[in-house]
């Protein structure tokens, strides 16, 4: 029986868009060049990778399309391990040099670029050309300072912030490694790194097996309520996916990338969807430093939670309801009632409960009903000072987008 294992789309890219930026229409390939390119791709494998499906563009880019009809269970494609681009694809003269602190992600954009400036010497040219450039791509990453400003309230700001600061990171690691093989492989400046780790960010796979970029399946769009995924079957050494769903001829076929949030979308991918039913808000506590009970409260948090950032604050991600009314998530009241306890018996109390039932720390209501009580009533102060920052956020945003359209009609 072959050995698989579901991977999921997030090194954390589409049904309806939404975006800041002001970026042009896709530039969509030749109709030749798409054509030509799964009988390329296959022949370099030396079998069918699909015989279902045709890439061909969509208000989304490069897509794929049923090319017959397809069953629910049919398998639809199948790419070798062989033919999938992995950071031990980097060049032997190079690989020894790269610090064990750059990540793959920073080592497969490498191989990216080297085969992007080998051009059409490259073996992987075909696959290299058919990928988006920068301009198509709306990653948080390259909006602009104004642009970053409307979502400032938003856990994307700071992501996005970090997320630039590593590719720099392991820029200034590889750049210098480079240098003496530039006319071997070309060179490349901080705007090319940056596409390149973007591009592998959105477009490649975790598996068992590492991280892989597989033609031909990525370019294959995201469905958040899709059962179809990327799949990796060992046994026969290669990556494939089986429709959740029949299609007709024409039809485009979609599968989940995972179980992302909006957020996580529009970081790494670069678009929203309406409704999402994993979509999630952080909620983030500070613990007050003159808090006596600073020091254990963090500790249960580490033990029971997420481990706090650096700057000690709990977070917790608030899922959405999907319009149920499924309320505040109960690991959510529970991080509330530990860091209303004023003191440490309380704590101790909720240390035994959790020993004693499931294992779970602070799940049951407090004995004391005020302690319950002013619990919630953090957590009420908490949602009502959010959405008053995200509010104020959108009337700025609005104003602005206003002032914009006002100068837009009067220099039009």
């Amino acid at each position: 029986m072959s050995f698989r294992v579901a991977t999921l789309r997030r090194w954390s890219l589409h049904t309806v868009v939404f975006n800041f930026s002001s970026s042009p229409s896709p530039q969509f390939q030749s109709h030749s060049v798409l054509h030509n390119f799964l009988p390329w791709l296959e022949n370099k494998a030396s079998s069918t990778i699909s015989s279902s499906l045709s890439i061909s563009n969509s208000s989304y880019g490069n897509s794929l399309f049923a090319s017959k009809s397809i069953q629910t269970g049919d398998c639809i494609l199948q790419v070798p391990y062989s033919l999938q681009l992995t950071p031990d694809n980097l060049p032997p003269e190079i690989k020894p040099f790269i610090s064990e602190d750059v990540g793959n992600i920073a080592k497969l954009a490498t191989v990216l670029l080297i085969h992007k400036n080998l051009g059409q010497d490259s073996e992987w040219h075909p696959y290299i050309s058919c990928l988006p450039p920068q301009a198509e791509m709306h990653n948080t990453i390259f909006w602009n300072e104004s642009e970053l400003e409307m979502i400032r309230q938003s856990s994307v700001y700071q992501e996005t912030i970090y997320q630039k600061s590593q590719i720099e990171k392991d820029f200034l690691e590889i750049k210098p490694v480079f240098q003496p093989f530039c006319q071997s492989f070309g060179d490349f400046t901080w705007k090319d790194f940056m596409h390149a780790c973007t591009l592998v960010g959105s477009r490649a796979w975790g598996s068992t097996k590492g991280l892989s970029l597989i033609p031909f399946a990525d370019f294959l769009n995201h469905d958040g309520i899709s059962e179809a995924i990327v799949m990796s079957d060992d046994d026969n050494k290669c990556s494939e996916v089986f429709s959740d769903r029949d299609y007709v001829p024409g039809e485009q076929v979609l599968i989940r990338y995972g179980k992302f949030s909006n957020a996580t979308l529009m970081l790494d991918f670069g678009f929203t969807i309406p409704y999402n039913i994993y979509d999630q808000v952080q909620i983030q506590y500070d613990i007050p430093k003159y808090d006596p009970l600073r020091h254990t409260k963090l500790e249960l948090l580490q033990q029971y939670f997420v481990p706090p950032t650096k700057d000690a604050k709990g977070s917790k991600e608030v899922k959405s309801a999907g319009g149920k009314g499924k309320g505040v998530p109960q690991s959510l009241r529970a991080l509330a009632r530990v860091l209303s306890c004023t003191t440490l018996q309380e704590l101790n109390h909720l240390v035994m409960e959790a020993a004693q039932t499931d294992g779970r720390l602070a799940r049951h209501p407090l004995q004391d009903r005020i302690k319950e009580i002013q619990a919630h009533k953090m957590l009420s102060s908490l949602f009502i000072q959010l959405i008053g920052e995200h509010n104020a956020t959108i009337t700025v945003n609005i104003k602005g987008l206003n002032l914009i359209y006002c100068l837009l009609l009067v220099t039009g």
